[in-house]
């Protein structure tokens, strides 16, 4: 089995606990696979030896599949811009990208030319588009390097020191400035009688900390769609 360290693993549940994607949705996406229904795209921990799981970057890829649906763009559209982004890129998550941008029907990559912007909305094609974009919401939470490759996430819109980082904790949410596991201190804080003050004393951290990683995963255990 290749090594999946680094990469965060997550079962479908988790993954539907942190999107917000309903679990049979997340699946009909990216795990079945069949006669009449292929995939989006292979989960990257099915290549390293563990099916029906999902890493950080499949996460935010499908994040990034449900924005664009959300914003009116079709499935088939998705799977074309997919399919067209991958081959010219030459990268395996190609909608998890800074430059990505949407009218509500088509997908767009912005380039820079030296006489300015340009849109692409086939890339097979080159077409230039002149249209009101927007970049699907789940790029607004996302910490890019400098070769935007996503390095970090912060999944509630309400609280951007809850992060997900797929070389830390496993790929597990936590919280900052302490980066301790949110569902750590959510069933400590349960297990004191949400007594912030004790498990803060515990843990050499501070109460507010508690209390957002208390909140975080309850809203995440209801099925709230963070973004």
């Amino acid at each position: 089995m290749t090594s999946l360290i680094g990469i965060g693993l997550y079962s479908p549940k988790q993954a539907a606990q942190l999107t917000g994607i309903k679990t049979d949705l997340l699946k009909s996406w990216l795990l079945r696979d069949d006669d009449t229904h292929k995939p989006l795209w292979h989960p990257e921990p099915e290549a390293k030896g563990a099916p029906d799981a999902f890493s950080f970057r499949d996460l935010l890829e499908a994040k990034a599949v449900w924005s664009l649906r959300q914003h009116g763009v079709s499935l088939q559209t998705i799977r074309r811009a997919l399919d067209n982004l991958k081959s010219h890129y030459q990268i395996d998550y190609p909608l998890t990208n800074p430059r990505l941008a949407t009218d509500g029907k088509d997908v767009f990559i912005q380039t820079i030319t030296e006489s300015g912007e340009e849109w692409l909305s086939d890339l097979a094609k080159r077409q230039k588009v002149m249209a009101e974009v927007v970049s699907p919401s789940i790029l607004k939470s996302i910490s890019f390097d400098e070769c935007q490759n996503p390095v970090a996430w912060q999944p509630d819109p309400e609280d951007d020191l809850i992060e997900v980082n797929p070389k830390l904790n496993f790929g597990k949410p936590y919280v900052l400035p302490s980066y301790m596991p949110t569902r750590t201190l959510a069933k400590a804080y349960a297990a004191e009688d949400e007594n912030a003050e004790m498990v803060a004393r515990y843990y050499g951290i501070t109460e507010d900390e508690v209390i957002r990683a208390a909140n975080f995963e309850r809203r995440i255990a209801a099925g709230a769609h963070l973004h």
